[in-house]
């Protein structure tokens, strides 16, 4: 009996936008989604489809509002890890969007990796890596399974793991900042002019710094202290791991 062929397909599609776009992009099948940043009047999306009669996908414009969708024709009989390495269907979604938008990820089986946005960016992946580089605005990060890692982002940020570590370099605003997950350890890198009140826990590690600090305090796990003014907060926790927490250094 002969291997079966796989056939695959590429998919294209440019739409005009203006002002500030929202992107919003819903991919159930297996495969990678990546956004970058692109042409200011215009999104585009690049559809890399394998096996493409057994996915269903779409591309649609609501006024300013772009939403991709991609899923599968049925749920897979075994389960999403043997069904990936068995040549099941699978969508690697590529988008280049304008430097200012609105995203709104989410993706099941495979990394998200956004880069170069302002804006609003919400992200979640069920079982995969999320990695956000050089953002900024109001940033919200999810991995059900998988890392989260923030470089060169400078905003507000909200970044959650259940199974996996977490790692930020960056600028926090004075607002609510968020690192949070269940199994992993969490390390932080701050820029010099961070003013904002520390509160960081965890119940199997150990919390470390090297940030000048006032009104700290070290007990039984859970680590607290003001970086400047302390006028916004900074929440890290984790049950199994241990937090870093870094001052940038010129």
């Amino acid at each position: 009996m002969g291997v079966e062929e796989v056939k695959p397909s590429k998919e294209h599609r440019t739409l005009k936008v203006t002002d500030k776009p929202k992107i919003v992009v819903m991919n159930t099948a297996v495969g990678a989604v990546q956004v970058n940043p692109g042409k200011v009047d215009e999104v585009s999306v690049d559809l890399d489809l394998r096996r493409p009669e057994d996915l269903v996908w779409n591309i649609s414009q609501d006024g300013n509002t772009i939403t991709i969708t991609c899923r599968t024709r049925t749920s897979p009989l075994f389960g999403w890890p043997m069904y990936f390495f068995s040549g099941g269907p699978k969508a690697d979604i590529l988008v280049f969007v304008p430097a200012e938008s609105d995203l709104n990820v989410e993706n099941r089986v495979g990394r998200v990796a956004v880069s170069g946005v302002k804006g609003t960016v919400v992200i979640e992946s069920a079982t995969g890596k999320v990695s956000v580089e050089d953002c900024e605005g109001i940033i919200k990060a999810r991995a059900r399974t998988g890392s989260v890692v923030l470089t060169g982002v400078n905003g507000t940020v909200s970044a959650r793991s259940y199974t996996g570590s977490i790692r930020f370099d960056g600028t926090l605003s004075k607002s609510e900042n968020w690192f949070i997950t269940r199994t992993g350890s969490i390390d932080l890198t701050m820029q010099n002019d961070a003013d904002l009140a520390v509160e960081a826990s965890t119940i199997l590690g150990r919390v470390t710094s090297n940030v000048d600090m006032t009104k700290t305090r070290y007990e039984r796990g859970r680590f607290t202290g003001r970086i400047g003014a302390g006028t916004g907060r900074l929440v890290a926790e984790t049950k199994t791991g241990n937090i870093k927490i870094h001052q940038q250094t010129p």
